[in-house]
């Protein structure tokens, strides 16, 4: 069945996918950035892994940012064991991020998934394993990998429920001979773990109960946060901070008309609203959006310098998001509306009520934070002013729903260590 599937998905699957790109990048930026980013992959890739001193490799796989901020705590317990780590990407959003320095880490975009790429790929790399974070499995890699007598992992594997390939005839063939291929499948918790066995039986990888690293991430970084250093005049002890995080226009109609009721009454409240890509097309529409309010005043944070006493700061800078996080009493999550929440583990760590919608499902995180007593679904605008107005007036209940978020975190630490360990 391998051999099977590798033909077909050569013969069809490859030049379609390759087709595919081609055409989207037309009419995305982001995908034409991540096709213009591959045009010279092997020659960046020798000269990323000239700099790597070690023999032993492992090769992580991310398909974007979100992956990648999970994939932090198991490299550096992968370098702790005296292996370099090479990152890889499908994503623009995961490569930009990705920091790397000294002679223990490298990054690259993961090539098109052609059997002759991955071939070369494999061969330059050279990885003892690969670890797959989540999801974005290639065929020709997992393949080549396997025939190679690469160890192939998946971390914090999410089985999710709605996901109909898994019971499509064609599809779910070439899903579990794919996945079949693997050596270890580790898994978030007992659901996942029962329905990847349940799919897998007979013959596979194991599936290992592990839990998911991306907890133990926010748990470190969240030692590190300070919001002071981009509010210089600004004394955020003397304001009651709301951080909007990774807002979309679907999350600023339902939430901005209630701010500007609830600053007829709270002047203390200071609104940091963090769009999902602040580009300069979002940040003018955003800017147009507030003039029909009345209470709302906002400035921009690249012109914090001739701050005014302004209630409501627009964030036109990437990357500070969790540090903002820190000094807030409250905060949303944006995303649930439209497009799927964003990460709404990165406020709950700084012990706080949080605000998101989770109209469109894409994790189970936000059934976390409502089951702990922290989370609070937003469903319509008069809704979320009653509950922000009375969070706002009373302290000892922000506190109160505050603590219960330690509760998420409960036996985070270690996750890492634990799935390295297991695969080493």
């Amino acid at each position: 069945m391998r051999k099977l599937w590798l033909v077909v998905y050569n013969l069809l699957g490859v030049p379609s996918i390759w087709i595919f790109f081609r055409i989207f990048a037309l009419f995305n930026s982001k995908v034409r950035e991540g096709l213009n980013g591959r045009r010279d992959l092997f020659s960046e890739l020798d000269r990323s892994l000239a700099v790597l001193k070690g023999r032993k490799r492992v090769l992580i796989h991310c398909s974007s940012l979100g992956e990648y901020q999970q994939s932090v705590p198991l490299a550096e317990q992968f370098i702790r064991k005296g292996y370099c780590v090479v990152n890889s990407f499908f994503s623009p959003s995961g490569f930009r991020h990705c920091k790397v320095s000294g002679t223990e880490m490298a990054k690259t975009y993961l090539p098109m998934d052609s059997y002759g790429n991955v071939s070369e790929f494999l061969e330059k790399v050279s990885p003892e394993m690969i670890v797959f974070m989540r999801y974005d499995l290639w065929y020709n890699l997992i393949y080549k990998a396997k025939k190679t007598g690469i160890k192939l992992v998946v971390a914090n594997a999410r089985f999710d429920e709605n996901d109909r390939t898994w019971s499509l005839p064609v599809v779910s063939s070439f899903k579990k001979t794919m996945y079949r291929m693997l050596d270890d499948v580790f898994v978030i918790d007992e659901f996942d773990e029962e329905n990847y066995r349940r799919i897998l039986s007979g013959f596979g990888p194991r599936v290992v109960r592990a839990g998911d690293s991306k907890f133990e991430r926010v748990l470190r970084t969240s030692k590190e946060q300070s919001a002071a250093e981009f509010f210089p005049g600004i004394d955020l002890a003397e304001k009651k901070v709301f951080v909007m995080g990774s807002s979309w226009k679907d999350d600023e109609e339902v939430l901005l008309p209630a701010i500007d009721k609830a600053l007829s009454y709270h002047k203390d409240l200071l609104v940091m609203l963090v769009p999902h890509e602040p580009k300069e097309t979002k940040l003018s529409a955003i800017e147009r959006s507030l003039e029909q309010y009345k209470k709302i005043r906002s400035v921009r944070l690249s012109d914090i310098s001739r701050y005014k006493d302004e209630n409501l700061i627009i964030i036109d800078r990437v990357g500070i998001l969790s540090k903002l996080y820190s000094a807030a009493c409250l905060s949303y999550v944006g995303g649930g509306f439209k497009t799927g929440l964003h990460n709404i583990l990165e406020p709950a760590i700084f012990n706080m009520p949080i605000f998101f919608a989770n109209a469109v499902k894409n994790s189970d995180e936000d059934e976390i934070l409502i089951s702990c007593g922290c989370g609070i679904v937003v469903k319509n605008t008069r809704q979320f002013y009653k509950q922000f107005r009375e969070l706002l007036s009373d302290e000892e209940k922000r506190k109160e729903i505050g603590m219960k978020c330690e509760d998420v975190f409960r036996n985070s630490a270690g996750i890492a260590e634990t799935i390295v360990n297991h695969i080493t």
